[in-house]
């Protein structure tokens, strides 16, 4: 990989790095997840709101999507700043 005009080793990147790459898929992850069960981002679908009251099992899935998807950006924002 090249950094500055040099070339990084993946050994040398900090663990921070990655576990941000990882966490910030997880998030991307359960909003593919939401796209999917709902049809929310097709052409001419349904907006947001509609959408998530399109859910299926909506007391399970919604907090299930939407916790996932949270636990996945502050696990990436803590990996990006705090590692």
């Amino acid at each position: 990989m090249q950094v500055d005009d040099s070339f990084e080793q993946p050994q040398d990147r900090g663990p921070g790095d990655d576990a941000a790459i990882l966490s910030l898929c997880l998030a991307m992850l359960a909003a593919g997840i939401y796209c999917l069960l709902t049809g929310f981002g097709s052409r001419n679908g349904p907006d947001f709101t509609t959408s998530w009251q399109r859910l299926p099992i909506p007391t399970l899935t919604g907090p299930l999507v939407g916790g996932l998807f949270t636990l996945g950006l502050l696990a990436a924002l803590v990996c990006a700043f705090a590692l």
